[in-house]
Order: C-alpha cells, then structure tokens, then sequence
C-alpha cells in the first residue's frame, strides 16, 4: 500500500466532544458506508484515527506507521506545541523533522516499532531506573526528554502497521507518563482502526456482522445489544409498525418511550434518512438508538414475523426472483405453454402467478417506487419500477405469463377479463390480498399494445402522511408568497405540469395548512389519494356519471368555504371551476401543461373568456420533481464552460462550486448517486400589468416576461438556484428543464 502523507497540528480547541463525535461519525461512514472503500481512504481514517488518540491520551508526540512491502513508512507525524512552548525556532525544527520523517523508511523488524509488528504485542516504557538508557537514546534521536512511551501493533489477521504515543502532557497530572488505563484505550483504538484500514486496502476483507457492530458501537458511543433479553420488547409495538416499514427502513422498534416515541435497534445509526423515513411512515419519533449486528436484526424478523407470515397463504416471503425463476420453468421452451386457468388464478393457495404478482407489488412498495409496468414485449415480458422518476427494470419473464399476470391482475381490480382490445381503468386495495402490514392502495390502468395488454399501476401509500409545505421544496421567497395565495379569500390556484410532478402533494400539503375548524374544506378526486382528518372527499366515478363538473354543481350547494378538484380536463368542469372562483370561494386544482403561463391559454382554448381568467386568477404554481443528488456520496467540482454560462445567467452572475453526482454511487442510494426528490417550482401570480396582459391576449412569452418583471423565478431559475444549494445536478436540472430563451 502507498498513502500520501499529511502533516498533522493538533489545535487545542479541537478537542472538544462535538470535534470528538463529528471525527467518529466521519470514521464510522467510512467504514459502513461503501461497498467497496479505496484506498484513498486510508489517509482520511489515519488523520481521524490521529485526532482520536492524541485527544484522549493528551500525548506530546504521535506517531502512525504503516507496513509497505519490507518496509515501515512514517505516515502521521505530530508534535504537541507544548514541546516549543511558543519559541518560533524549536516549531520550525520541529517542522522539519516532522517532513524529514514523513519521507522516511525503515526496514521490518528494526527499532521498537519494528519489533512490535513483527511480534503483533505492544511495548510499554515507563522512565523507570531499567529503562533510563533507552529514554536517554530516545530522547537524542527526537529531541526532546521522553518519560513513557507506548507502541501497540495494528493488527487483523495480520499486522498493517503500529502506532506509537510519547509522553502524556504534563497538564493531565501524571508527570507525564501513561498509565495502563491508556495502553488499553490505545489498543482498542488500534483494534478498530486496523480492522477499517484492512478493508480499505484488501477488498476481499470483510470484518463479520458482529464485528463490524461492536465498532459501530464504540464509534457511536451508542449501547450494544446482542441478546434479545438485554431489552425490552413491546410486541404490540411491533405488530402495528408492522413487517414492510421495518424491513425497509431497517429499523427495529422494540420499546415505546413516550406516546408519540420509541426506543429502536439499527445496523447502522447514523442512516439519518431512514430515520426521518420511519418516523414519517409511522408518525413516531426515534428518542433512542441501540446498535445491533445485521445477523442479530435479521434474527429479530424471523423471530417476530414468521407466524405472520405462516397465516397467510401464498405470503411467504419467497425472494422474488426464486418465483419468477419457478414461473420461467413452467413456461420454458421444453415445457408446458399453456397458460393457467381463470380458476388457478382465482385460488390464491396454490397458483404461482398468484404469489408473484404479490411478491412484485411487495417488492415494488418496499423499493419505494411510485409506479410498476408490465409490459408485454415480442419475445418476453418486461417488469419495470419507478423509482425517484426514473423506470428500472426488474424482471424479464416468459411471454406466455403475460396474459395470466394481467388476468389476475384485473381480477384484483374487478375488471373485465374477456375485454382485451379496450383499455380499462382499476384499482386493487392491496390489504384484502397479503396478511403483511402494507396498506396501499393501486390505481391500474390497462391498455391493448402491439405484443399484448399493458398494465401501469400507480402505488398509493395510505399510511403516508403529506407534508408541510417547507419540506417541498419551495425557495424561501416563493414559499412566502405561496403561503399568502392560499389564504385569499376566494379565487382560483392551479397547478400545472406532468404527471409525477407532485401536485397532489403540493396541494394536499396547502389544505393541511389552512384546515382548521372553522374552514369547511370539500375535494373532488379521481382517485383520493391521502386521506386527510376533517376534509370532506368525494371519489369520481364516470361509470355512474359522478364527473368533476358534476361534484362541482353539487359542492356549490353545500356552503364550501375551500374546493379542491383533482383535475381540470373539460370546459363544463373549467366554466364551473371559475365560476366558484368569482363567487366567493377559494377554487384549487391541476392542470397538464408546461409551465406557468401556458396554462392561460390552455384555460382560454377550453372557452374560458379572458376577463373571467383574470378575474378569478389568484396564482399559477407549475412544477416538477428533481433527482436529489445522494448526500453521502455526491462529487463537488467547479463548472466550467457551458455549464458555467448557464449558471451565471440563470443566476445573475454566480459562480462557484457545485455538486455532481458519483457515478459508482454508495449503499444510501443504491449505487445510482441519486436518492429521493426535490420540488422546482415556478409561481406566477396575478397582478395588474398580468391582468391587463391576460385581458388583451398577448403571446405565452409576453405573459411569461410580464410575470418574471412582477418577480416571477422561472422553472429554468428555481432548477439552477436547487443546483447552488446542492440539492441536485446540473445535468438532473437540464434534463427536466431547458434553459428559459427570453433570459
């Protein structure tokens, strides 16, 4: 192994315990958090390592040697200020010495150090009266009185190197000299040290789960539990947490603290996402964090959720590709083409289809993909998920199951299984086919393709809470002005932009703020979504003629204070719409188009006469969902170029560092370098020179140039201002949104 070397100068103001825990937490993800560490990150461990030792032996001098070849190279030096005590002379020599050593190699098995590596055992020196030789030579060779020593061996299944401490600072009351309390906290320093080194440099290394916990623990300074009598367990707790929310946040609630907070288990700690994940999932706080191995966690499921499991039939949890692996075998070349029967799909004990099409919808929601395609090819069929906007693809299995998958797929839903040349509109309430704890419902939609039926079946998490309006993404300035639009008194809000862009939720989030007991709060939706507490919600159905235009009429007679229709799609529904707007109610729904002031026009082409659009025009929010660029692994860089110019006009002449994203990604993100999503939004809203513009029917650009002189930031602006706060890339920006012409 070759490192570059660093000086390293201790600050006394570092050794504070904030300093302390920040360097272990750094040390803690370097070793937890990537698949496959590099070597690069052996320098960054020996500098924290170094910062760990001197601050808890308060030593003068530390040494960190590593074993390169047949040699030991010098790879941390340092020198306590208190050996010059403020004289600028003795810190230059010092200084110099501390280069000169850098530099250095010595030959294995030579000195005090070399012996301790060739042995694996440590050396303790104390100035007794045996030892006064020794001190005196050491003292000749780094220039200054040494009155203890310590050298312990950083040692796995082999011996990487040695770290050497002299003399305890006179200020800890020892007169200088170690104690064995210190020669243990060194080796145990040394132990963990050495076993993140190892990895680092040797891939084929992997300390064990339960190594690897103790670590973690001692890193953390958080409790560890290895036996499940250590702690307490609330079952109840468990059962309503549920088998889906632990398994995928990888936390394991195992006591109630408080009402609203509990006491977990995790693998890893520090994995803040999954904490605020699991506590928004099951509005739950995390108030105290014990550390377990991923065995010992991985015990806990099988323990608590196997009689689950055994009580649901066809609900094992097979891995889903040891199923499709089952189903590709039964539907081989050589085997059996036939498909199975409406009957076997209809017996959920015993036909395969039947459990791999719950083990993809299982799988889907565990992933956190907001959407699953079944699509028929020419020669297979292609399962893929959405997952933060982007489609991956999961399975690809036989052709032949393609017709039994959407049979049974719309035998959930209820729909016509003999009508196959017309597309049919569904939804599956998931909890009436799996005993496990996932409460989602899916909106399916079929459709005819070339080589078959398609199925697209939107997931719909009924245990996910909306959320408050500042966690969306809105730049203070437009959050400001958004919060005043949704407490005007009356007229209409509209959201536009395309499907998966977050308008349900942007607009489920402004109705939890304003909904208060004296508000009466009415929706239309197809289909809802959230429920949301003290919200009056009516489900559309066009089968029974319940249209948009129709809950409307009704909701007009019904003394609403606030309406929300889910979508805006036809005249009748937008003359009515604007209607309830100019009549003293506050009217807030969606629209498809591509930004803030094309949605004038698209209200014009639906007959909506221009003055009555800017009667009842209150804001126009158009909107789109960005790729957050992973914090735990993302790349900053200064642009250039291009990317540069587009920075600097988007954002009046910044310039400075921005992130990319790591293209080998990290175990957070699963490897892509992305993880979750970021809302861009563009916020136009009405004013007089708007008005006026509207009135007259001016161009979209003419609209568009107007609201950016009344303070209007434009999607193009927002995308680049998230790229500046490092919320996301510049190519994840430019893919979504192009560069505005008229800037």
């Amino acid at each position: 192994m070759t490192m570059e070397t660093t000086p390293f100068f201790w600050d006394s103001n570092m050794a504070s315990n904030n300093i302390a825990g920040t360097l272990r937490r750094s040390l803690l993800i370097k070793v937890i958090s990537k698949p496959a560490p590099s070597r690069e990150d052996v320098a960054s461990v020996i500098e924290l390592t170094a910062s760990k030792v001197v601050e808890a032996l308060q030593a003068q001098s530390m040494t960190f040697y590593l074993v390169e070849g047949n040699e030991i190279a010098f790879k941390q030096v340092y020198y306590s200020p208190t050996l010059w005590a403020g004289d600028p002379a003795k810190e230059k020599k010092f200084q110099e010495t501390q280069a000169k050593l850098l530099q250095l190699r010595i030959p294995t098995g030579k000195g005090i150090v070399g012996k301790v590596i060739e042995s694996g055992e440590p050396i303790f020196f104390r100035n007794t009266e045996s030892q006064v030789p020794f001190m005196q030579s050491m003292a000749q060779t780094t220039g200054f009185e040494v009155r203890s020593m310590l050298t312990v061996p950083l040692k796995t299944t082999i011996t990487l190197g040695a770290i050497q401490v002299l003399n305890k600072e006179m200020s800890a009351g020892t007169e200088g000299e170690f104690t064995e309390k210190d020669l243990n906290l060194l080796k145990e320093v040394a132990e963990y040290s050495s076993t993140m080194i190892h990895r680092m440099v040797d891939p084929k290394f992997v300390p064990n789960a339960e190594d690897t916990a103790r670590f973690v623990a001692k890193l953390t300074e958080l409790p560890l539990v290895t036996k499940i009598e250590e702690i307490e367990i609330d079952d109840k707790l468990i059962e309503v947490t549920g088998d889906a929310i632990i398994r995928r946040e990888g936390i394991f609630p195992h006591k109630r603290m408080s009402p609203n907070s509990v006491a977990v288990l995790m693998s890893n700690p520090l994995d803040y996402a999954k904490r605020e994940s699991f506590s928004q999932a099951t509005e739950m706080s995390i108030e105290e964090v014990s550390v377990v191995s991923a065995t010992f966690f991985e015990a806990l499921l099988k323990k608590f959720f196997k009689d689950t499991k055994a009580s649901a039939p066809g609900s094992e949890d097979v891995d889903i590709s040891a199923v499709a692996d089952v189903i590709s075998n039964a539907y081989s070349a050589d085997g059996p083409t036939a498909g199975v029967s409406v009957a076997d799909l209809e017996n959920e004990e015993s036909a395969p289809i039947v459990q791999l099409t719950n083990r993809i919808i299982e799988d889907a929601y565990v992933s956190g993909a907001s959407d699953i395609h079944i699509e028929p090819m020419e020669k297979d069929l292609v399962v893929r998920y959405r997952i933060d906007g982007l489609c991956q693809e999961k399975l690809r299995l036989p052709k032949q199951v393609a017709n039994s998958m959407v049979t049974r797929l719309k035998i959930m839903c209820n729909l016509d299984i003999s009508e196959r040349r017309l597309p049919q509109d569904g939804r599956i309430v998931f909890k009436k086919y799996t005993k496990k704890n996932i409460d989602i419902d899916l909106r399916v939609a079929t459709g005819p393709m070339n080589h078959g039926e398609k199925v697209v079946m939107r997931i719909l998490d009924k245990t996910k809470s909306t959320l408050p309006l500042p966690a969306l993404g809105f730049s203070e300035e437009n959050l400001a002005k958004y919060r005043e639009c949704i407490r005007q008194p009356y007229g209409m809000i509209l959201h536009c932009g395309p499907t998966g862009s977050g308008k349900s939720m942007t607009l489920y989030s402004a109705l939890g703020e304003v909904n208060t007991p004296d508000v009466n709060i009415q929706t239309a939706e197809d289909p809802i979504e959230y429920t949301l507490a003290g919200i009056n919600q009516m489900q559309m159905s066009r089968a029974i003629g319940l249209t948009f235009e129709r809950a409307l009429r009704c909701y007009l007679r019904m003394d609403p204070d606030i309406i929300l229709v889910g979508e805006i799609r036809d005249k009748e529904t937008a003359q009515i719409a604007c209607e309830a707007a100019l009549t003293g109610h506050l009217l807030v729904s969606t629209l498809h188009t591509n930004d803030a002031p094309s949605t004038v026009s698209r209200m014009g082409e639906m007959g909506i006469e221009p003055f009555n659009i800017s009667a009842s025009l209150v804001c126009v929010c158009a909107q789109r969902l960005l790729r957050r660029v992973c914090k735990n692994c993302k790349l900053p860089y200064e642009p250039a170029g291009r990317e540069k110019d587009i920075m600097a006009k988007a954002l009046d002449g910044w310039s400075g560092q921005i992130f990319k994203s790591n293209p080998q990604g990290c175990p957070t993100c699963s490897g892509t370098g992305y993880k979750g999503r970021v809302g861009i939004h563009e916020l136009m809203t009405n004013s007089e020179a708007l008005t006026e513009g509207i009135n007259k029917e001016v161009e979209v650009a003419e609209l568009k140039r107007i609201a950016m002189r009344n303070g209007m930031k434009t999607l193009h602006q927002d995308s680049m201002l998230k790229v500046k706060m490092g919320l996301t890339t510049i190519e994840e920006a430019l893919s979504n949104v192009p560069p505005d012409l008229i800037l």
